[in-house]
């Protein structure tokens, strides 16, 4: 029997970001350097000529489907690269972004501390939990384990203490680095909001003023109720940062083309 599924985690290594419908993806270079920070874990090796493949790519995808090119988050693309070294990128619509929403838990999957927090490809157990939430009529999951939420299925957490510190789950938890908490991080500190790094625990959830999510596709999601149990009534931080990523994704220097990449 092999060491390894023929799906494990070492298979592949991924991102999704928002994308034009053309050749401009929001925040690439976050993107490229999260893509190759994961794939030296997963000892996967990026092509070199990267960006010219995407560039072929894109074309063929914005080709294939009726697209809109403007730069009004609409579409998410997850680019792949497998352990043989071969791009792809595959496109979807946006489900939902900057609304108020429900979640459920489920038990989080773990791996080694090295691959745990990459993106990777044994990436089923997000899936499923995903199709867990959406077969119980909510929207997302929340990924627990040890009694601690450590991420959600397309998303990152974060939990807004009565005190008014943002907490997001340490690394060591095994949550998924995010670009758009990355994005927001320096920004909602300028406006007086701690961020810390730790456990998000059942006492401080209980105790939250609010509960948001973060993510390229989701933007920020308040949560109101997690397993039917209605979370922390406060919207401000969901506001904050809905209006901090409208403005940064009206910025042109957000977006980059492929093109230019070489």
């Amino acid at each position: 029997m092999s060491l390894e599924r023929l799906n494990g985690p070492r298979s592949e290594v991924f991102t999704t970001a928002l994308w034009d419908g053309a050749f401009a993806i929001a925040d690439w270079p976050h993107h490229l350097k999260r893509l190759s920070e994961h794939a030296k874990l997963l000892r996967i090796k990026l092509p070199e000529n990267l960006s010219q493949q995407m560039e072929s790519l894109l074309q063929q995808e914005s080709a294939s489907k009726q697209t809109t090119q403007n730069h009004n988050p609409g579409l998410l693309l997850k680019i792949k690269c497998s352990k043989s070294g071969e791009v792809s990128v595959d496109s979807r619509p946006i489900d939902f972004r900057n609304e108020e929403i429900d979640a459920v838990t489920v038990e989080a999957p773990r791996w080694s501390a090295k691959v745990n927090g990459t993106k990777h490809g044994d990436w089923q157990a997000y899936i499923d939990a995903r199709s867990n939430a959406e077969e119980k009529g909510v929207d997302v999951a929340f990924l627990v384990h040890d009694y601690a939420i450590v991420d959600a299925d397309r998303a990152l957490p974060v939990v807004l203490d009565e005190d008014g510190v943002a907490w997001v789950a340490a690394h060591n938890e095994g949550g998924v680095r995010s670009i758009t908490f990355e994005i927001l991080s320096q920004k909602l500190q300028d406006a007086g909001i701690p961020i810390q790094f730790g456990r998000l625990n059942e006492r401080l959830v209980a105790r939250a003023a609010e509960i948001i999510t973060l993510g390229s596709g989701t933007g920020a999601c308040r949560i109101l109720s997690l397993d039917d149990e209605l979370l922390g009534s406060g919207d401000m931080l969901s506001s904050l940062c809905q209006a901090l990523l409208q403005q940064h994704y009206q910025n042109n220097e957000t977006w980059s083309d492929v093109r230019s990449f070489k």
